[in-house]
């Protein structure tokens, strides 16, 4: 996977961030988010269990069952450093992690979805490059 489709793969871009309890809360975020136009391919799901996050990634409709890890995410291994310092310890504690690219909204408004999904420590900021969202091949449709 490569940030570069989505975020300069020079300068990076913005990107908000929060936790969630578990799995419905983290799915129930999904859902909002895809209601309110964020792209998919804008969204990165991370757990330390493997299986949970390509469960919610795969729970987009359009994502067929084999790119569903291609598009999930799985904790601690080669998190970006911006990424580790902020949700390391929520990851480690068995939270989910949501990440969306403010590449259609903005990062204001991503987070306020995030806060009325009931996300903990939203957090938004500058994502240098780095491999959190899907290339266009595996995004699935536009």
């Amino acid at each position: 996977m490569a940030v570069s489709s989505y975020l300069s793969d020079v300068a990076g871009g913005m990107v908000v961030g929060g936790s969630f309890s578990g799995e419905a809360p983290a799915s129930a975020a999904l859902d909002l988010l895809a209601a309110s136009g964020v792209r998919p391919q804008d969204i990165s799901v991370m757990a330390r269990d493997q299986g949970l996050a390509e469960r919610l990634a795969a729970q987009r409709a359009w994502t067929p069952a084999r790119n569903a890890r291609g598009l999930a995410r799985f904790a601690p291994r080669r998190l970006p450093s911006e990424l580790r310092a902020r949700y390391a310890d929520a990851l480690q504690g068995g939270r989910v992690v949501i990440v969306v690219a403010a590449d259609g909204q903005p990062p204001d408004t991503l987070a306020a979805l995030l806060a009325q999904a009931k996300a903990d420590r939203i957090e938004q900021w500058w994502q240098t490059p780095a491999d959190l969202f899907a290339p266009p091949e595996l995004a699935g449709p536009f």
